[in-house]
């Protein structure tokens, strides 16, 4: 994927708020009609979708859904920009340290790597019931907020 468009999703999934293209070509340094052909083409892959609450001359555009997953057989290339963009979002996570709690004391973080080794069947069904969950938290509007990140990833087994 583009980095421009890795860029524009990322923030779009991150605030939860829209961007117009001119405030996506401010984000990235490109110009509007640009950054109009990288945001149409996210709109095309259904990543992003118009949102109705422009003033007629501002057209602004939002992710569709909370959280974004690119799936499929990408090339090599791709497969490379994909983790790629996958670690720079994880570097900014962990640079930021753990969340401190309301009595001033940092709020326990909890880190895990866990390695199966699943047929392509039982892979596939540990997805969709992790989404399952994933879904169901993500109706959640209670409570403190912090930033909850799941990476998920299959590669042949050795």
């Amino acid at each position: 994927m583009h980095p421009v468009r890795w860029q524009v999703l990322t923030e779009l999934f991150d605030r939860a708020e829209t961007l117009t293209a001119t405030q996506a070509a401010e984000l990235t340094g490109l110009s509007p009609s640009a950054m109009s052909y990288h945001l149409n083409q996210l709109a095309r892959a259904g990543y992003i979708e118009r949102d109705d609450s422009g003033d007629g001359r501002e057209r602004p555009w939002r992710a569709r859904g909370s959280g974004l997953e690119i799936s499929g057989q990408p090339d090599e290339a791709m497969g490379r920009a994909m983790m790629q963009n996958i670690l720079t979002e994880v570097t900014r996570l962990l640079s930021a340290g753990p969340p401190m709690s309301p009595d001033g004391t940092p709020w326990p973080s909890s880190y895990t790597h866990t390695q199966l080794r699943l047929t392509k069947d039982r892979g596939k069904e540990l997805h969709r019931r992790i989404h399952e969950v994933i879904d169901e938290f993500d109706e959640d509007t209670e409570g403190p907020e912090h930033e909850i990140f799941w990476i998920q990833g299959v590669h042949p087994a050795e």
